[in-house]
């Protein structure tokens, strides 16, 4: 029963999540009211509230993911250095939670994700809020690479990812040309933070558990 009631949880969530979203990218993320998120998941004002502290929140509901896919990467990256570990999240992929390689996206999926990042773009709530996430990944980083220096300059590559994958989705460009872009970029990046912190000058690994790096 307690599965049940989780696995509905779950999916309100989601359909308010993705409910959301859509109304954020049709009509910006400043003009939609909670009470039209509300209406559009066929759920109450409240109920929203239950879920989602703020709209932004909604919008980023998938970024908790995100940073348990690299801690868990950094974690158990055994003798290997971070930026081995964090290769292939951030060369091999378009997303960070996940395994859809670059070959495998179609254009129904291209074409949400360009309007997931012009949606971003626009809003300036959205941008500081990106800024914000990815500033508060850098304590489980931190934690889990055992240098406070590695784990920023991790995040810079990040946002540097993120910036990367932006302008070309707003260029209108396809897979095949921001795919090479990502790729070539991130492994210059990472070859850097190979350089500045190679395995042997990192701390000792202490496993983080998810429920922790669900707080960044």
């Amino acid at each position: 029963m307690a599965g049940l009631r989780e696995r509905k949880r779950t999916e309100t969530r989601q359909r308010i999540s993705a409910g959301a979203t859509r109304l954020f990218e049709q009509h910006g993320f400043e003009n939609v009211r909670l009470v039209e998120i509300a209406a559009a998941a066929d759920v109450s004002v409240n109920t929203v509230l239950n879920y989602f502290r703020a709209k932004e929140d909604m919008f980023f509901d998938a970024e908790p993911a995100s940073c348990d896919e690299l801690v868990t990467a950094l974690s158990e990256r055994g003798p290997a250095s971070s930026a081995a570990a964090l290769r292939p999240l951030l060369v091999d992929s378009p997303i960070l939670a996940g395994s859809l390689p670059w070959a495998s996206v179609d254009d129904s999926w291209w074409n949400a994700l360009r309007e997931r990042a012009a949606c971003e773009r626009r809003s300036p709530a959205l941008t500081a809020r990106r800024a914000s996430i990815l500033l508060s990944w850098m304590a489980p980083l931190a934690e889990v690479t055992g240098s406070a220096a590695c784990a920023a300059m991790v995040t810079g590559i990040l946002a540097l990812r993120q910036t990367v994958m932006q302008d070309g989705l707003i260029d209108g460009q396809r897979p095949s040309i921001v795919g090479p872009r990502v790729r070539t970029i991130m492994n210059n990046a990472l070859d850097a933070l190979e350089r500045a912190f190679p395995a042997e000058h990192l701390g000792p690994v202490a496993p983080v558990p998810l429920q922790e790096a669900r707080q960044c």
